[in-house]
């Protein structure tokens, strides 16, 4: 597998398990098989399961509200994990009502000309009033981004019947003081798709902001094989792990600010590596595609004042 694309199918499942979590409650661990990280009164198990419930409206809500906001990602890939980088950029992202545009700004990594950034700001006019003025096409590509969003919320709610919650603690993170909650497989789950099939595999732990039930990091661990296809079209292999930050970005809004991907598989007989490291920043709310398309106007006309062509 030879690029991010390619792999985006076979990660979807664990993006979507560390974006949200809900699950069914087991009760807290025996002493000695985890670590006692505050002497608070845990909560009841109908108290863990409401929180957790409240956990996934929000992060329903959250993913909603990542399609109005821009942002600046830094991106560093390395070969294996902790090996020398091949390939750091940093980009920003402003979102196209089916998806994301990737534009270059001054912050990026190689820098960009003013004639590049113009070129791309006007493209991406011109697909946004597209958007809003659809053909044929973009008709059709607003139906498939729709089918996947409803299938991605869809994958979520199922993850009810996934997994066992086990009550850790409370636990300091920074500034923050955080419920740590353990996420594992339930034998009983019966998956209904190859995607929340993957669930079976992995093991995770769960941070939680409880005054604001948000989920503020999420740990995953590949603990066997996953496979697609009976192993013949793909197979992600055990041992790979993901984490996932979260942090307010708009009162009740908590987007993601950090990714960690470090995973090996292979697709037919082609070996795959990803191993990134993704800092997310500068949020900025631009508004569905109506007040959006704007913000670029605006953008390229001050940008043609400085410099204009000739």
């Amino acid at each position: 597998m030879k690029t991010w694309k390619d792999m985006a199918a076979l990660a979807a499942p664990l993006l979507v398990l560390a974006l949200s979590v809900t699950v069914s409650v087991a009760e807290p661990r025996p002493a000695g098989q985890g670590p006692t990280l505050s002497p608070n009164v845990p909560p009841t198990a109908e108290q863990l399961h409401w929180l957790l419930g409240r956990v996934i409206e929000n992060q329903h809500r959250n993913d909603r509200a990542i399609e109005e906001y821009e942002r600046i990602e830094h991106v560093v890939v390395r070969k294996d994990e902790g090996a020398e980088v091949i390939s750091d950029r940093t980009e920003r992202l402003f979102p196209s009502g089916t998806g994301l545009f990737h534009l270059q700004t001054a912050q990026s990594v190689p820098p960009v000309s003013p004639e590049l950034r113009r070129r791309q700001l006007q493209n991406a006019i011109f697909a946004l009033d597209l958007y809003l003025h659809p053909n044929e096409r973009v008709r059709q590509d607003v139906v498939k981004f729709e089918k996947r969003r409803h299938d991605r919320a869809d994958l979520v709610d199922a993850m009810a019947q996934a997994f066992h919650a086990t009550w850790a603690g409370r636990e300091t993170r920074g500034s923050q003081t955080l419920a740590k909650i353990l996420l594992d497989p339930d034998p009983s789950f019966k998956p209904a798709s190859h995607l929340s099939a993957a669930f079976e595999h992995v093991h995770a732990v769960l941070w939680v902001d409880e005054s604001q039930s948000q989920t503020a990091r999420v740990e995953i661990e590949i603990t066997s094989d996953i496979t697609f296809g009976g192993g013949i079209v793909a197979k992600v292999y055990h041992g790979g792990h993901f984490v996932m930050e979260q942090s307010e970005v708009a009162p009740g809004t908590w987007l993601p600010t950090l990714y960690t991907y470090d995973v090996d598989g292979r697709k037919f007989v082609v070996g795959f590596n990803v191993h990134e490291e993704t800092r997310v920043s500068h949020y900025h709310h631009v508004g569905p595609p109506s007040q959006s398309i704007e913000v670029l106007r605006n953008e390229l006309n001050e940008l043609t004042a400085e410099s204009p062509t000739h």
